[in-house]
Parts: C-alpha cells; sequence; structure tokens
C-alpha cells in the first residue's frame, strides 16, 4: 500500500510536524506501507523528487505571502495528484496550513495544532501577534474546516486536541481517534553518559506562546551557582527581541542562541543539561517534551498539551504559566539533582511504555488499511 503524507513543513525537517512525518515514514514499510512524504521545498532548493533522511520524498514550492504561497503550492498538489500522485492509494494530510485539494483519493487529517485554539493562546500584545490571529480565523481555520469535513478519518494527537476540535470545529458527529506523537526511546537514551553541566535546555521555536520571555525573567532570578547557562536550540521570530530583553535583565552572557540542530544534535544537548525546560502557554503536543523525557533529562514544564494527559502525578515538574512558578520549578529541580534524577528516570520508563514510535505506526497502518477498504 502506497501512502502520502503532506505537511506544509520544511523538509528535510526543521519543527516538529515535519519531523513526526520522517518518524511515522522510516516505521511504515515494517507495516505493509510505502510512505512517500510531501512538503515544503526550502529556499534555493528546486521543488520535484528527492529523498529525506533516505526516504521518497518529493518537495513542493510554497513560496510567497499567504495566502499567494497556498495558492502555488495547491496548482502544484493538484497536478501531481493528475498525474497519478506517484502511485499513492491513500492522502495523510498534516494540518494545520494545508491548501484544501481536489482528490478522490481517500484522505486521513491528523490534527497537529488547531489554529483557533493555537492562535487565542498567544499572550503576546503587538501588531504581528494581532496579525497572527486575524489570519487564523479568517483564512488557516477555514482550510482546517474544509479538510475535516472532506476525511475519512481525523486524527489528533492529544486528548487535548480532540475537545477543542469538538469545542471550535464542525466534525459532524465524528469523534477524532487520538494517536500521540511518539518518540525513539532507544534514539534518546543512548547518548555517552556523562557529568550533566549547569545548564537549562529550551529546544523548540523561538516564537510565540512558547513563554519565553517568561522563561528569561526565571532565569535571571536564579543564582549562577545553580544555572550557569541558558541554552536555546531552536530558531524562530523573537530572537532578536529575546537578545535584548536578555541584555535588559543582565543574563546575556549566560544565554546561549544554539540554533537550529539536527536530532543527533538535540540529543546531545540533552545529555549535557542540568533541566530541559517547556515554558509555553500552549502546546498540543510536544515532540521535544517526549524527546527529553526519553533522554532522561529532568522537565519543568507548564501544563501543557500531552503534560495535562500524564495522569495525577506526572514524573514532571509541573509549574503555573507565571514566572514565579517557573523560576521557583527550575530552582528546585537544581537545587535537588537527586529528586529531578529520580523523576527523570520515571519519565523515561513511562515513555517507554506510552509513546514508543512502534505501537503509534502500527495503529496508523491499521487505520490506513481500513479506510482503504472503506472506500474500495
Amino acid at each position: 500500500m502506497r501512502v502520502a503524507l503532506l505537511t506544509n513543513n520544511l523538509l528535510p525537517p526543521r519543527e516538529g510536524i515535519g519531523r513526526h512525518l520522517v518518524e511515522l515514514a522510516r516505521r511504515l514499510p515494517a507495516h505493509g506501507v510505502e510512505p512517500l512524504l510531501l512538503g515544503r521545498a526550502p529556499p534555493g532548493i528546486p521543488a520535484g523528487p528527492t529523498t529525506v533522511d533516505g526516504l521518497r520524498a518529493r518537495l513542493v514550492a510554497w513560496s510567497g505571502p499567504p495566502p499567494l504561497g497556498h495558492a502555488r503550492a495547491r496548482r502544484a498538489l493538484e497536478c501531481w495528484l493528475a498525474r497519478g500522485a506517484d502511485g499513492a492509494e491513500l492522502l495523510h494530510v498534516h494540518l494545520p496550513l494545508v491548501p484544501t485539494l481536489r482528490t478522490s483519493l481517500p484522505v486521513v487529517a491528523t490534527v497537529h495544532s488547531p489554529m483557533l485554539a493555537d492562535s487565542a493562546a498567544i499572550p503576546e500584545h503587538g501588531f504581528e501577534p494581532l496579525a497572527l490571529k486575524a489570519y487564523a480565523r479568517l483564512f488557516s481555520s477555514l482550510l482546517e474546516q474544509r479538510w475535516l469535513d472532506r476525511a475519512d478519518r481525523v486524527i489528533a494527537v492529544s486528548a487535548g486536541v480532540r475537545e477543542e476540535l469538538a469545542a471550535l470545529y464542525r466534525l459532524r458527529g465524528r469523534t477524532p481517534l487520538v494517536l500521540t506523537n511518539g518518540v525513539d526511546v532507544g534514539f534518546f537514551a543512548a547518548a555517552p553518559a556523562g557529568p550533566r553541566e549547569r545548564d537549562i535546555l529550551y529546544v523548540g521555536r523561538l516564537g510565540w506562546r512558547k513563554g519565553l520571555h517568561r522563561l528569561l525573567e526565571a532565569f535571571a532570578r536564579l543564582p549562577e551557582r545553580l544555572a550557569r547557562r541558558l541554552v536555546l536550540v531552536g530558531e524562530g521570530p523573537l530572537q532578536r527581541e529575546l537578545l535584548t530583553r536578555a541584555r535588559t535583565l543582565g543574563i546575556a552572557e549566560r544565554l546561549d542562541f544554539a540554533g537550529f540542530t539536527d536530532r543527533e544534535g538535540v540529543r546531545a544537548h540533552l545529555a549535557r543539561a542540568a533541566v530541559a525546560v517547556n515554558p509555553a502557554d500552549y502546546e498540543s503536543g510536544p515532540l521535544t517534551l517526549l524527546e527529553a523525557m526519553a533522554a532522561g533529562t529532568p522537565v519543568v514544564t507548564t501544563r501543557t498539551g500531552l503534560v495535562a494527559e500524564l495522569g495525577d502525578d506526572p514524573p514532571l515538574l509541573v509549574v503555573e504559566r507565571t514566572v514565579e512558578a517557573l523560576a521557583a520549578g527550575l530552582e528546585a529541580a537544581l537545587a535537588d539533582p537527586v529528586a529531578a534524577a529520580a523523576r527523570a528516570r520515571r519519565a523515561q520508563a513511562l515513555v517507554r511504555a506510552r509513546f514508543d514510535w512502534a505501537r503509534i505506526v502500527g495503529e496508523l497502518a491499521a487505520l490506513y488499511r481500513d479506510c482503504a477498504r472503506r472506500a474500495a
């Protein structure tokens, strides 16, 4: 069975949804599914067939401001569909921000972050946050709704996302299946053991609703004897603003913008850090949280996404979304490394039991076959 997996993310991946697709595609052949990755062509890279991490892929020209970029991508994708879609028998669309397409193929739609919920959680003020919220209401949510109307099956990456879809979108009586993000526990747990440095690590986009201003304020309150550096792994529109704020707070010399890195680089950072932090106002997953847990790195996090679904006693240090609570949580984790390490071992066992990619991909392959049978 041939399945095309479509995202608006860049390929090779630089964000979580693209990484999600690659991890699925790596494991689907073991279940009798031949995957094809479809994603945005990076700047300067021509559109067309290629390979990504050794997997068959097709890059799509997606340049230009929305909605012009989406219109260009839609034309390219519908031409690809009209030419036979490289033999694909099913289209698996990973939302948000994918243009609607005319196709007779069965469609599975995975919702990673509903844009109405995602944008509503942005606490920052200014023109860009307001523009993002307006864009979600006036454009991107319409694309999502059309895909939800068209899809033969809908998947949500968490129970929280399923609830958001039911509250904010039209589901026509259907209940989305929850299939979470997964993690390669063996890979992230295999980093060479060594002493952990007095570093706090953030991995993710340097963008809105990630709680990064709150993180800088909290870090500034920590004594240097406990927290040597704050390492930010990722890229995004707020980097310059964050550096300016760090200078005002007097912590610029202790702030390390490490930039984008691949998963080997993320694993190396996780192996060295004393604490991994997720200070976000909103997340649906996130994949980076599962990777930190798999690596055995102590985690301090706000109650976002999957964190709220790990039970009454999650093996993480969960804090409220305030500067004071975040600073106190980080200080507690750094001041008592024995207790932090014990939580990290519990977290590693939990992701191994509940979030291993092998189980998730097995369920997905079964869903593909069911959709194909119903469409036949």
